[in-house]
């Protein structure tokens, strides 16, 4: 069935359109130099003429950034529904036919992050102010009830505490009086002062986050958006470390563990496009499929480490098992790094 499947695609891919085929004979514009095909030999420098409309100019510099042709799709199916093949044909030197694996993860996480960007913006009063729904049917307001809580961590310190306090927040000169009778009608410059201690830790940065959010819910949207987009490009690399500890036995070479987390990565991400462009729809019936989808994940991770690595199914799913925690550890604290980062800004 597979190679049924293979075969349908490979007649399908001819009929895809392609790049046209471009080529120049005649002098460098640059150098002089005499040119027969698409960049000059001696300088390097293109041969397309730009003297033409603007339009045919940025759909040419499209096409080749993103390279949107046959090649594309020559990845991108394999990338779906052949788990680690792309990885092999990279390692035995098949690399001309696919697009390269980390222009193909960034311009799908480009794409990923506008379409979560634009489709998750908060707009209502409800989704800006947080509220949900309770129990009893009664509208609750997230926001107000995180500031209940972080208030809850605040309290006053005694008269030491706050001695000391005072000592260490006030000049000693600001506290020295002329003569001791006014030494009583003194009072300390720091008009509130608490305590951080045990579990009830005023926290800043949550504070600051909350604030962010009212200010502007959308901006801090994109902000954290943004902050997750650059998370992931940090986690890419320790997954990769990771997959080399578990499978240092098997002999492959770095590379190969990095090549296969950047292949994870953007499958992930055209998982997430999928979803987003579904959502788009605004079908509603629709949206439990489009959330489904996210289930594929974690079947294209264990595919992937079954057929490249070529385990045993046992071992398998002990190490995708392990591999699925540690990398759930690393997203957790990736997001958080990011809100966090966001309320210290």
């Amino acid at each position: 069935m597979r190679k049924s499947l293979g075969l349908k695609i490979n007649k399908f891919i001819p009929k895809l359109s392609s790049t046209k085929a471009f080529h120049y004979k005649g002098l460098c514009p640059n150098c002089n130099h005499p040119v027969d095909g698409k960049f000059c030999p001696n300088c390097g420098q293109s041969a397309k003429d730009f003297h033409r409309p603007f339009l045919s100019v940025v759909s040419d510099s499209l096409g080749e950034a993103l390279s949107l042709d046959n090649k594309f799709f020559r990845t991108l199916l394999p990338l779906i529904i052949r788990p680690g093949f792309l990885t092999k044909e990279f390692m035995k030197g098949r690399r001309a036919t696919y697009t390269p694996p980390f222009p193909l993860y960034l311009f799908l996480t480009f794409f990923a992050f506008l379409l979560l960007a634009s489709n998750h913006r908060p707009e209502t009063d409800s989704e800006k102010n947080l509220t949900i729904k309770s129990e009893d049917g009664k509208d609750v307001q997230l926001l107000s009830y995180f500031d209940k809580a972080l208030d809850r961590g605040t309290i006053k310190g005694d008269s030491l505490v706050l001695d000391s306090l005072v000592k260490d927040a006030v000049p000693e000169n600001k506290l020295i009086t002329n003569n001791v009778d006014s030494v009583s009608n003194t009072e300390p410059i720091v008009s509130h002062i608490y305590v951080k201690t045990g579990d009830r830790i005023i926290n800043d940065d949550l504070k600051n986050m909350i604030n962010l959010w009212r200010l502007n819910p959308t901006l801090m949207m994109d902000n954290a958006f943004k902050k997750l987009s650059q998370t992931l490009f940090f986690i890419l690399p320790l997954f990769a470390l990771f997959l080399a500890l578990f499978y240092i036995r098997r002999k492959h070479f770095l590379l190969e563990h990095l090549l296969i987390s950047l292949n994870f990565h953007s499958f992930i991400f055209v998982v997430v496009i999928v979803s987003e462009l579904l959502i788009m729809t605004g079908i509603n019936g629709i949206y439990p499929f489009a959330f489904s989808l996210y289930l594929l994940i974690p079947i294209q991770l264990f595919l992937t480490l079954k057929f490249y690595y070529e385990q045993s199914w046992f071992k398998t799913v002990i190490k995708f098992l392990l591999l699925s925690l540690i990398y759930n550890i690393l997203l957790l604290g990736g997001i958080l790094y990011s809100l966090l980062a966001l309320a210290v800004e």
